[in-house]
């Protein structure tokens, strides 16, 4: 966002000398279609000296003046001009605008536009000739009023078209208010967030289940439905940047041990491709080769730990519990990680209250800690992680996750917590934590992010949180009731996320 500054838009037309109306060669007088002019004629595609002016096409010498495209031979060039602007909304996703017009020369441009006072949008610079051309806006909230320019800055030109309104709230999607707001605080890369929720509360449920993108006041700008009450738990941008990938499990709503499940693949503006996913039913990660690789319960070994190539229909089964894990007991996983550093996942299991850590290469067990005998112990004055959710590793090495705890009065609550992982000792140390006030029957997902300051969503609980190190609440989304919320990601830029033909 930014303080648009003011542009002027100059035209400068000038005219001078007789009209041409015959085919011979005149002086200071009248000419035909094609002749030559000296000395300030005006005429339909001649060439002129001395100071004459052309339109529809002709040559200039002598520092003559040039409209409709003429070549100039020395004087100034005609005026760059923008005209026919329009907009549309998409036909899917009504918060997203199309805008377009016609340029009669090429120039760099870009769309500017505001929906909040003294704050204006940007898109990105494109370099377009001469003729019709098309702009996508992201980031606009439903139900919006939108003031726009096109703008050429090299040519000292700025447009305005009507104003935009975007399409309703979609039926039934929830909104949350913002109860915390300390924006000088927070990621300032983080201008908007990625996730996922059901419109229906009460916890683990089933219901209509959104992937939604808002602003930092809360506002949904993009949103996509589930089909036929399938679930969305784990959306998430993709290896490459330029897409999102969210889930479509039907081992909630199916009952087929997620026979169904699909991951999508989409722009903002479009899909294109969605991947079977046998089994998925919580939880995936995509590794940096773009292969897929999830919990399973379709694979056989209680829960499977399967990798899928992109582009193919095969599954190759990395790890299981039942044979991998010693005294596991029952497994059901609910949350996922991959360390590229390390090349291994950090897996999660609400069935056992444990979290172990898998050899990409190897499928090996390295390490595991929580509920099941025989793993890494917790050292004196540290929690017990329980119910836990959300797990993955910091830029230090330390362990972060969402954990259920009780207070000093018998209370129940939802607290991020941080420990350092000693392989030596095989221990855990709470090194970091924070109360957010609140309780998540289930679900939940924390990140440390490059700031320091640690993004909670806290599952059912219906809140999405920033907090600084010191456990300081910077940013409280807050959707008033258990809706069941998924993993969670800010997002810096949204034209990151528009398709490559979005622009023309």
């Amino acid at each position: 966002m930014y303080a648009r500054p003011a542009l002027l838009l100059t035209l400068l037309l000038v005219a001078c000398g007789g009209k041409t109306t015959g085919d011979d060669t005149g002086t200071n007088g009248t000419t035909g279609d094609g002749g030559t002019v000296a000395d300030g004629g005006n005429t339909d595609g001649g060439t002129v000296t001395d100071g004459g002016t052309v339109t529809d096409g002709g040559t200039v010498t002598d520092g003559g003046t040039v409209t409709d495209g003429g070549a100039d031979g020395g004087g100034t060039t005609g005026a760059f001009s923008v005209t026919g602007l329009g907009w549309r909304l998409d036909e899917d996703i009504q918060s997203l605008a199309y805008v377009s017009w016609t340029q009669n020369g090429d120039a760099t441009v870009h769309v500017e536009y505001s929906f909040d006072d003294g704050e204006w949008l940007q898109s990105p610079d494109m370099d377009a000739t001469a003729g019709e051309h098309e702009q996508i806006l992201v980031g606009i909230p439903f139900d919006t009023t939108v003031s726009w320019n096109v703008v050429a800055a090299g040519e000292d030109v700025s447009v305005a078209g009507d104003a935009i309104t975007t399409g309703a709230l979609p039926s039934g999607l929830p909104v949350g208010s913002v109860d915390v707001s300390e924006s000088d605080r927070w990621l300032p890369q983080g201008k908007y967030l990625l996730t996922s929720i059901n419109q229906e509360t009460g916890g683990w449920t089933g219901g209509h289940y959104w992937t939604m993108i808002i602003d930092r006041q809360g506002r949904p700008v993009w949103a996509h439905l589930a089909p036929s009450r399938h679930w969305t738990l784990f959306v998430q941008v993709a290896q490459t940047g330029d897409h999102i990938l969210w889930d479509e499990s039907t081992y909630w709503s199916d009952w087929d041990d997620g026979a169904g499940s699909t991951v999508h693949r989409t722009y903002l503006d479009q899909e294109f491709d969605e991947i079977s996913t046998p089994g998925l039913h919580h939880e995936f990660v995509q590794l940096p080769d773009e292969a897929l690789v999830w919990g399973s319960q379709y694979d056989g070994g209680g829960e499977a730990l399967v990798e899928q190539a992109m582009g193919s229909s095969e599954r190759t089964t990395l790890w299981t519990c039942r044979a991998d894990w010693p005294n596991s007991g029952d497994c059901e996983s609910n949350g996922l990680f991959y360390d590229v550093g390390k090349d291994t996942f950090l897996y999660s299991f609400y069935t056992n209250d444990s979290i172990v850590e898998v050899d990409h290469a190897t499928g090996d067990t390295l390490w595991w800690a929580g509920g099941v005998r025989g793993g890494y112990t917790f050292t004196k004055g540290s929690r017990q992680f329980s119910w836990q959710h959300g797990i993955s590793y910091t830029d230090t090495g330390t362990l972060l996750l969402s954990s259920y705890a009780i207070d000093d009065a018998g209370h129940p609550f939802t607290p991020a917590i941080e420990y350092e992982v000693n392989h030596d000792d095989q221990t855990l140390t709470e090194v970091w934590s924070y109360d957010p006030g609140v309780y998540a029957s289930t679900n939940g997902d924390t990140w440390r992010l490059s700031n320091g300051n640690t993004l909670h969503t806290i599952g059912t609980a219906g809140h999405i949180m920033e907090v600084d190190p010191d456990g300081a609440i910077l940013w409280d989304v807050n959707y008033h009731g258990s809706h069941l919320l998924g993993r969670s990601e800010l997002i810096e830029d949204l034209y990151t996320l528009v398709s490559p033909d979005s622009s023309y």
